[in-house]
């Protein structure tokens, strides 16, 4: 399942299990820092089914629905 597909809530918690999809936006993943084993909390959606705001580690991150949709989670 991927980051999109969980249907993610605030408080929600996952563990990325590896990245799909358009090489652009894995990379640009990896560049933002998420990795393989990263522990994502869900923070919330933006309006209009707008970006996904991410908190991992001590990072916080807006995924569009486009990379939100390359990373492949298992819930915690």
């Amino acid at each position: 399942m991927t980051l999109l597909d969980s249907k993610p809530r605030p408080g929600h918690q996952f563990e990325i299990t590896g990245f799909t999809g358009d090489q652009v936006y894995r990379e640009r993943l990896h560049e933002m820092g998420l990795r393989v084993g990263t522990k994502v909390t869900v923070l919330g959606r933006a309006p209009f089914r707008g970006p996904l705001l991410v908190r991992f580690n001590t990072s916080f991150l807006a995924l569009r629905n486009e990379e939100a949709a390359c990373a492949q989670v298992k819930a915690l």
